[in-house]
């Protein structure tokens, strides 16, 4: 009998493996891949919403060339940067800390299960409810922190968070770092436990500090895990949408028509439903499209930049050069 997925009677039950996956497939399909391709389609057309149908006789790529000279489309990209590299910088390097600590034999944290589920509540708490929160507690004149930090003299009695390009900026990073450490700090954590103490033991006999053990066994064994919460931050916080849009709506307003924190999903919300435009599903189709691209572009410099050793494979010897004289 051929294949491991027949018994000694000669029945196959592969199949039902791929009855088990085509839900998911269906699923995708319909929902996922389905508007990605119709996104796509429309953004070479001018379809406005108005229209009953698309027309695609004669595809064009006007869309394109407005975002390419928008300096709000743009404006909203550099928002988009800012916002994640000043909540993701602090968050990853925190995360290693936090994880080292909770991993180490040495130190036995007592309770470390305990500061796992607190750092970790903030990421099941709905975006809505957290906006609602932190927009009480920075109201003008009325929120408790707000009133805090202009009692001690940290900001004037004139300072509005909510008209602050900066301030804006800042906290709604603040609230993505918040929300989101503790589950950095747990995927790193069960990576640093899954390696084996004997590395360890073996780096102690040599001599090795536990700086030095740090970079030269935990960083390298935890390259897998590195890559794949460099990529899911890279991916979600290009796409941030929640907190700026709840809370601000992608303001304080910017001379150039754009937003603070209008993030590029904002902007293309705004639109695609926004009041102020006429709907235009293809321009923020296009905006999408060049989302997209941003995305997968710097992800594959991300997995160029880890190499293939992050999945254990090695990279293939470079070909010797051929000597002038051969």
């Amino acid at each position: 009998m051929k294949g491991t997925n027949v018994n000694r009677r000669g029945v196959s039950y592969g199949k039902y493996g791929a009855l088990f996956i085509t839900p998911f497939f269906v699923i995708f399909m319909i929902f996922q891949l389905y508007p990605i391709v119709y996104s796509i389609i429309i953004s070479f057309t001018t379809f406005s919403g108005f229209q009953i149908k698309v027309d695609l006789s004669d595809p064009t790529f006007e869309q394109y060339t407005f975002l390419w000279s928008s300096p709000r489309f743009w404006q909203s990209i550099l928002n988009t940067f800012i916002i994640w590299l000043i909540n993701f910088i602090p968050q990853i390097v925190l995360a290693f800390v936090f994880a080292a600590i909770f991993s180490s034999v040495s130190l036995k944290l007592r309770g470390s299960k305990a500061f796992k589920i607190i750092y970790y509540l903030p990421n099941i708490i709905t975006a809505a409810s957290v906006a609602v929160l932190f927009e009480t507690l920075f109201e003008y004149r009325q929120g408790v922190l707000d009133t805090a930090i202009k009692f001690f003299g940290w900001v004037g009695d004139d300072f509005n968070i909510a008209r602050s390009i900066w301030g804006t900026r800042l906290l709604i990073s603040f609230i993505q770092f918040w929300r989101y450490f503790g589950y950095t700090v747990l995927t790193l954590a069960a990576s640093m436990i899954s390696i084996n103490p004997s590395y360890y033991e073996a780096a102690k006999i040599d001599g090795a500090t536990g700086v030095k053990s740090f970079f030269h066994i935990t960083l390298p064994l935890m390259r897998p895990i590195v890559l794949y919460t460099l990529i899911t931050s890279l991916v979600g916080g290009l796409q941030i949408f929640e907190m700026p849009y709840l809370m601000y709506e992608g303001g304080p307003g910017l001379p150039n028509g754009g937003g603070a924190t209008e993030t590029t999903a904002v902007y293309i919300y705004q639109m695609a439903f926004g009041t102020g435009s006429a709907n235009n599903y293809a321009l923020a189709s296009a905006a999408s499209v060049y989302l997209f691209i941003i995305i997968l572009v710097l992800s594959y410099i991300t997995f160029r930049f880890f190499g293939k050793e992050a999945f254990g494979i090695e990279r293939k010897p470079k070909k010797a050069k051929e000597k002038a004289n051969a």
